[in-house]
């Protein structure tokens, strides 16, 4: 039996781990097995979403908290039904074998990640599961600036240079217009950052 890949993808706060939780709670109404891999870079904050949004079903389902580079030891999970990722961006490239190895294996694979990071590129390994994907998602939060378009952008509300900056505190969601003001802001970004706020003088 062929397996199936559904990738699910967009910026910060844009759904992307409520809507794989809604995937896998369908898949355990229909009483199929399901492990769910996060990286242990990402832990706190995958874990937190997507156990409370389970809520009395969380019992039902394996999470494996793995490093970014484990992939390559991990099996066909031949028990499992439906194999979840969340967090997918922060995995290596051998995330990409292991996902064609349980497509492979006929298994159903749900796969959630950021596509882009906070200047643009393209973020880990996600573009190439979105090619091998027989379905893909892309979600957008609502910008938090004019409150009136798409978000696109995961803009970064501190200075760090690294690409992997873990915490939803660091990030707002912007649309390309206001992202393109805040750009060409005469001196600058001035920003405070309430919540998930942002403010540009």
């Amino acid at each position: 039996m062929a397996g199936y890949i559904k990738v699910i993808t967009g910026g910060m706060f844009s759904g992307k781990s409520q809507e794989l939780t809604r995937l896998i709670e369908r898949a355990l109404i229909a009483e199929l097995s399901v492990e769910i891999f996060y990286p242990r870079v990402a832990e706190r904050v995958s874990v937190r979403d997507i156990r409370t949004r389970l809520d009395k079903k969380r019992h039902a389902v394996t999470f494996h908290e793995i490093e970014t580079t484990q992939f390559a030891s991990i099996g066909s999970w031949d028990s499992a039904d439906v194999i979840a990722v969340d967090e997918a961006q922060f995995f290596s490239p051998q995330i990409v074998e292991a996902v064609k190895r349980w497509r492979h294996h006929g298994k159903t694979v749900y796969i959630a990640g950021l596509d882009m990071d906070y200047q643009e590129n393209p973020f880990g390994s996600m573009g190439a599961l979105m090619c091998l994907a027989d379905d893909v998602v892309k979600l957008h939060a609502v910008c938090t600036q004019c409150k009136q378009h798409p978000a696109m952008i995961s803009y970064r509300l501190t200075q760090d240079a690294e690409q992997i900056v873990v915490g939803e505190s660091n990030y707002t969601a912007l649309c390309l217009q206001c992202y393109d003001r805040v750009q060409m802001a005469e001196g600058g970004l001035r920003y405070s950052a309430v919540g998930s706020a942002l403010s540009v003088d």
